[in-house]
């Protein structure tokens, strides 16, 4: 087959598969559709578009912002400064740090993940599902019942 017959079935075959979206799917004829209004005028004071994403600017300003964000992102460089100044084998031991100092259970549950995968790295897989477990029970103890 030449490109140019390659090329028209491609196109045909994309026509015929837009032909066949919903129309919630389908792109809006109407240039004053509101879904779109805001992404294709250049006015500055237009409506932001409504969609899932609505707001996610300042979602992210407050997550970024909150001391559990701000924990994990430091312990994380802590992490690759460790990794970095060849000092891997203290990272298990400033993850049970932080273990013994906090109860937010979102920090703890980071922190277990990085101690069984730091546990996991040297092989010693009963020792990382061991940490794991462990995380697991914690998790379990503060579900609410239902």
């Amino acid at each position: 087959m030449s490109r140019l017959t390659l090329a028209v079935a491609g196109a045909a075959a994309l026509a015929l598969a837009a032909a066949a979206l919903p129309s919630q799917f389908a792109r809006a004829a109407d240039p004053a559709s509101t879904s779109t209004t805001a992404a294709t005028t250049s006015d500055p004071n237009a409506p932001a578009p409504q969609g899932w994403h609505k707001g996610r600017g300042e979602r992210m300003a407050a997550m970024r912002n909150s001391p559990v964000f701000q924990t994990v992102r430091n312990l994380r460089e802590l992490e690759r400064l460790y990794l970095i100044g060849g000092r891997a084998s203290e990272i298990p031991a400033l993850y049970q740090d932080v273990l013994a100092k906090t109860e937010n259970p979102t920090v703890r549950q980071f922190a277990y993940n990085r101690i069984a995968l730091n546990q996991f790295k040297p092989g010693d897989v009963d020792k990382s599902i061991a940490t794991l477990r462990q995380s697991l029970d914690e998790s379990l103890q503060r579900l609410p019942a239902q």
